[in-house]
């Protein structure tokens, strides 16, 4: 693999995860690196910020740092190849797995975008019904409890990227949906 493909299918959370460094929804951690006690290592997609030791880089960087190697080793521990004749067979199953890598990422994108558009409209649909029917009806009671949790998942989901009970959310949405339309 070359240096693009490893930071297409790598992210900084994956290599965290192989040294048992668990990161925080907020996207901080203990610094291995300096093996600290308290949280002060930011995670980002692509790489991380120690604001106790200054260290700071890439994926290939942080293997650097903790295995005090230079990048051709950090290289190779994450996969890459620097062979220039690779057998066409490897090569193959090399690009297929990037391609399924692609296209589960791809997969997720539009999950995430559909599932976003789900919420939007519940909590839109819940908003009307309340707007629009006589208080204390049975659909204006059912869209009063529900625009409140819809938008505390809405928060915890894109505002600080927590990890939610997506299943329940569409659940709730599709009760929203039902209300909506018998009304």
């Amino acid at each position: 693999m070359t240096v693009e493909e490893i930071k297409e299918t790598v992210t900084m959370r994956d290599v965290l995860s192989r040294y048992g460094v668990k990161v925080g929804a907020n996207g901080m951690c203990c610094c291995p690196i300096h093996n600290e006690r308290h949280p002060s290592m930011k995670v980002f997609a692509d790489g991380y910020k120690c604001f106790a030791c200054g260290s700071g880089g890439d994926i290939f960087r942080f293997i650097q740092d903790m295995e005090g190697c230079d990048f051709k080793q950090a290289f190779i521990i994450l996969g890459g190849t620097y062979a220039k004749h690779k057998n066409e067979k490897m090569q193959k199953l090399i690009k297929a797995k990037h391609e399924r890598n692609k296209a589960n990422r791809e997969k997720l994108k539009d999950f995430e975008r559909d599932f976003r558009q789900m919420l939007e409209d519940a909590m839109f649909k819940c908003r009307l019904v309340i707007e629009f029917h006589a208080p204390f009806s049975d659909a204006w009671c059912i869209a009063q409890r529900y625009l409140p949790w819809l938008e505390d998942m809405w928060d915890a989901k894109y505002l600080e990227n927590e990890e939610i009970d997506k299943a329940d959310v569409i659940r709730v949405c599709k009760r929203i949906k039902q209300i909506r339309h018998s009304v």
